[in-house]
């Protein structure tokens, strides 16, 4: 048997990582009702409360614009109070049953790198993006869509 190609390995990696997240995010929706990505906002919220949507941003790897839609969407449900970010009293209640996504892991993952793998691995991905043109597309939460519905 044939040792897996360069190119066969990067892709096959990827959909390992798209697998786990689809299956982490069906699971966490599945056992709290909640997208994966308003858990993970949840719970960055409850590890470090009085944070800005800047700085909940920078905690989740992701733009500002994208976490001000998920707090948002988690203020109008009645699970965090908004100007400092603060869980509500359901917002502490729903992280209760929460599982640890692969989101989180993936992100706790990444910040354990050592610089230079950090560095080479953005270096790759930013390369495999622009060549698929695929850079003009918003970076959002995975498998979070605008039109998400927050019932």
């Amino acid at each position: 048997m044939s040792s897996p190609t360069d190119p066969q390995i990067v892709m096959d990696s990827l959909r390992r990582i798209v697998q786990a997240l689809r299956q982490s995010a069906t699971h966490s929706e599945q056992a709290t009702g909640f997208t994966a990505a308003q858990l993970l906002v949840l719970k960055r919220i409850h590890m470090q409360e009085g944070l800005s949507v800047n700085e909940l941003a920078a905690a989740t790897f992701t733009h500002q614009s994208t976490v001000s839609e998920i707090v948002s969407r988690l203020e109008t449900r009645g699970l965090i109070r908004r100007v400092e970010l603060y869980l509500s009293e359901a917002g502490g209640t729903a992280l209760t049953a929460s599982p640890v996504s692969a989101h989180e892991k993936l992100m706790q993952a990444v910040a354990n790198l050592p610089p230079p793998t950090l560095e080479k691995l953005a270096a790759g991905l930013n390369a495999l993006i622009e060549a698929a043109h695929l850079n003009q597309h918003p970076a959002r939460f995975f498998f979070e869509d605008k039109s998400t519905p927050d019932e």
